[in-house]
């Protein structure tokens, strides 16, 4: 099966602290976290074009890192939603793993987990299950505490039929409706079961300076 890899990069990376996009924090092995990131890509010969969405000020730098032919790059938005939206309009395989920029150590066993369900259904993205207890907490009181292994967290990538996940941003759009992740687009304006596929603790994201600590 063919696929789009679309890579969001667009973010600023502020509460890692660098004093620069996280993207271009160049990793022990020599690679900045954008290369690291395209990498499980590139060397999957089921992906055949990357789209890569940054911000309007990495456009110049990101063109720089991203030589290859196979990626385009595309200026994102305000929102991570309206960037990913962006990125859609550049897809141009039948199917789309939508994956963050910042998490640079996905593996092809995750990918080929998740293309796996991807060819018998139309959404489905990584997770992992909650380590510890969740707690809800209103005005800095506990007000319930859910089953632990009923909660799993999301991870990245999420996948889907190209022409499914367009049609369910065009409804978010239409109904104002923000979501913190592609597979809730789907969940409250799509038309398919968002599907689980395992992925793997070691597929982290780089949010804070820790993140990167022995990397």
């Amino acid at each position: 099966m063919e696929y789009t890899a679309l890579v969001v990069a667009a973010g600023s990376g502020s509460r890692v602290g660098l004093g620069y996009n996280k993207m271009l924090y160049k990793l022990q092995n020599g690679n900045t976290i954008l290369e690291e990131t395209l990498q499980v890509f590139q060397q999957d010969a089921r992906c055949h074009q990357i789209v890569v969405v940054a911000s309007a000020q990495d456009m110049e730098t990101f063109h720089e890192v991203c030589d290859e032919k196979n990626i385009c790059i595309v200026e994102g938005g305000t929102t991570r939603q309206e960037s990913v939206w962006n990125g859609l309009q550049k897809v141009n395989c039948s199917h789309v793993l939508i994956h963050d920029g910042a998490r640079p150590w996905l593996s092809i066993d995750c990918i080929d987990r998740i293309v796996e369900k991807l060819e018998m259904c139309n959404a489905c993205l990584l997770m992992v299950p909650v380590k510890d207890t969740i707690k809800v907490v209103e005005n800095g009181i506990v007000k319930h505490t859910p089953q632990r292994s009923t909660l799993w967290q999301a991870q990245t990538p999420q996948a889907f039929r190209t022409e499914c996940i367009k049609e369910a941003f065009d409804v978010a759009f239409e109904k104002g409706i923000e979501a913190t992740d592609d597979a809730q687009i789907m969940e409250l304006c799509g038309k398919e079961k968002v599907e689980v596929v395992e992925g793997s603790y070691e597929n982290q994201k780089v949010t804070t300076i820790e993140d990167l600590q022995g990397k």
